[in-house]
């Protein structure tokens, strides 16, 4: 075997450097990227949640041979919306950092699982909206991205 110098036992300055550099430029691409798709993904999973709730609750009333209802809320800074079987409450939704475009109309949704067509609207905070349809035809309930 051969014998280590001294100065073969550490990393120089440069290659410190180097790595801090790296680093940081990974720091700051994470740091500017975040945000944004933190906001993109609370969008798309409000969106998921009424699209979900919207269809259960569709498939419940025609199950149950119930009428429920879905109410939606905007007061300042809490947009919500809660879901009502024979008119008591049965679950509340709140949104955060996710608000409703508009007062969207309440859906009543029958035995036979019809209610009026309607579009919900929900937009984040950097502008990005998605829109889930209730058709008033076929009842078929969708999503729709928007873009501004």
């Amino acid at each position: 075997m051969s014998r280590m110098r001294r100065s073969d036992l550490g990393f120089t300055l440069l290659e410190l450097l180097l790595v801090l550099i790296l680093l940081a430029g990974a720091g700051f691409v994470l740091l500017i990227k975040l945000p944004i798709n933190l906001e993109k993904e609370r969008l798309a999973f409000a969106t998921t949640q009424l699209l979900e709730e919207l269809r259960d609750v569709r498939q419940t009333a025609m199950a149950e041979n119930n009428w429920y209802e879905v109410k939606f809320y905007i007061p300042e800074g809490d947009h919500s919306y809660k879901i009502f079987r024979q008119g008591t409450r049965v679950k509340d939704i709140h949104l955060k950092d996710i608000e409703f475009v508009g007062q969207p109309a309440n859906l009543t949704f029958n035995a036979l699982g019809r209610s009026v067509g309607t579009t919900i609207t929900l937009t984040s905070p950097s502008g990005e909206q998605r829109s889930v349809v209730v058709a008033p035809v076929g009842m078929r309930i969708r999503e729709v991205n928007s873009f501004q």
